[in-house]
């Protein structure tokens, strides 16, 4: 079979990016078995981007929100909400969506890959051949990374003998942390820590010697099937100079669960890489709109490394463990820009497509900043630098844009500390 775009692995990114590309019209086939089953909360930004893909409460893909409770470093308390999914359920939901929106699904693995300059040929399990110009490979980690310190999350469910109150609870302890929910007479135990001599089977009992909330709920309780366990520690996927293949999920990035949602950023890459390839399939620069991707990928990745280091340094004193793994994400974090603003080419979304415009790059703006409220802030700012006397007036209508988007821009342009000191006064450019 051909099409547009081949995309490898059904999971929540996988089938998030086939159902935007087939939503656009693009000819797609999602290619992947059943993703790995488990429970993952869900943040309120997370929730938000799967109404946007279609995926409704009703839909019994996702329940909540419940309530979130817990200790963290000197006692400081957890609270909040959270959603709950079921991996398995919510990517079999996301993967409806897609086939709805138009994409073709395969219920296969893929066998071999090849690729001819110009097309890919992927050889499925069961022995159906499917080729496309364009490959997105959404089957979770492989290839070559930037990562943090190893750490492995174990998961288990549990029966219990009670009813218990729905909720989620987080704890740390000496060597990890524990994330756990209670739901009727169901539970679902997650503990996360790094790969030592004992045997993962007995990390959940370990935690609920530490944790008291835990060892209340496990209480009578039996386990149902068998210990799931998973990779836990931040990835950054690292693609080779001229690497055709378009990665999203897992394949391009992954953050520590302390600090990142997977699901919030399985879904905000699939809507990263379907713009980038609609892009390149109305005629955009490939190379643009790849280094448009990498640049927000790293700038994600990096945001949530920092992130986990500064849960793990909040409890560095507590243990060598929480020392040893803030000290390897503080590694990680690049040094402050020392960096004055300039002006830069650096890849935009216009009108569908990504291109290359100028924008305004500094220490407190790396990626750049293009516009704001739709004003393009290097032409603003040289037409204030420029003119003697500006009013908002006169640069909306030297711009032809609206005056309230104008003077927005001039406003941040203002609070960033980007115009000239001999630039008019606010009260001739706020009116």
């Amino acid at each position: 079979m051909t099409h547009d775009v081949l995309v490898m692995g059904a999971g929540p990114a996988g089938s998030a990016t086939a159902r935007r590309l087939a939503a656009a019209g693009v000819s797609v086939a999602l290619i992947g078995g059943d993703s790995r089953s488990g429970i993952e909360g869900l943040s309120t930004r997370s929730h938000a981007l799967l109404v946007e893909e279609g995926i409704e409460a009703g839909s019994g893909a996702f329940g909540g929100p419940y309530r979130r409770d817990g200790y963290w470093a000197l006692g400081r308390k957890v609270e909040g909400l959270e959603w709950l999914t079921e991996r398995r359920a919510l990517a079999r939901a996301l993967r409806a969506t897609a086939v709805a929106s138009g994409a073709c699904s395969y219920l296969s693995t893929v066998r071999s890959v090849t690729y001819d300059g110009s097309i890919w040929w992927l050889c499925l399990g069961d022995g159906t051949t499917c080729s496309a110009p364009f490959v997105v490979d959404a089957r979770g980690r492989r290839g070559a990374e930037v990562r943090g310190p190893v750490l492995l999350a174990v998961g288990q469910r549990y029966r219990a003998n009670v009813v218990l109150a729905s909720g989620t609870h987080l704890s740390a302890t000496e060597d990890g942390w524990c994330w756990w929910v209670t739901h009727g007479r169901d539970i679902w135990v997650q503990v996360v820590g790094r790969p030592r001599q004992r045997h993962p089977n007995a990390w959940i009992g370990a935690a609920a010697e530490q944790v008291s909330g835990l060892a209340r709920a496990l209480a009578g309780a039996e386990a149902v099937g068998k210990v799931a366990g998973r990779p836990a520690h931040a990835r950054l996927g690292v693609q080779e100079t001229g690497d055709p293949t378009w990665r999203v999920g897992d394949a391009a990035m992954a953050l520590d669960p302390l600090s990142g949602q997977g699901i919030y950023e399985a879904l905000r890459g699939a809507r990263l890489v379907s713009t980038a390839i609609q892009s390149v399939l109305r005629g955009g620069d490939p190379a643009i709109a790849r280094r448009f991707v990498a640049e927000r990928t790293r700038e994600a990745w990096f945001r949530g490394v920092k992130s986990a280091a500064s849960f793990y340094s909040e409890l560095a004193i507590r243990s060598e463990f929480w020392a040893d793994t803030a000290r390897q994400y503080l590694a990680l974090i690049p040094p402050p820009s020392t960096l004055i603003t300039v002006v830069e080419q650096r890849p935009v979304l216009v009108d569908g497509r990504i291109v290359e415009r100028e924008v305004l790059v500094g220490p407190g703006h790396t990626r750049g900043v293009f516009h704001v409220e739709g004003v393009p802030l290097v032409a603003l700012k040289r037409y204030l630098d420029g003119v003697h006397n500006a009013t908002v007036p006169s640069a909306a209508d030297a711009l032809d844009l609206p005056p309230t988007a104008v003077a927005s821009a001039i406003q941040w342009l203002r609070t960033s500390g980007l115009l000239r000191q001999q630039a008019p006064a606010s009260g001739a450019l706020g009116g």
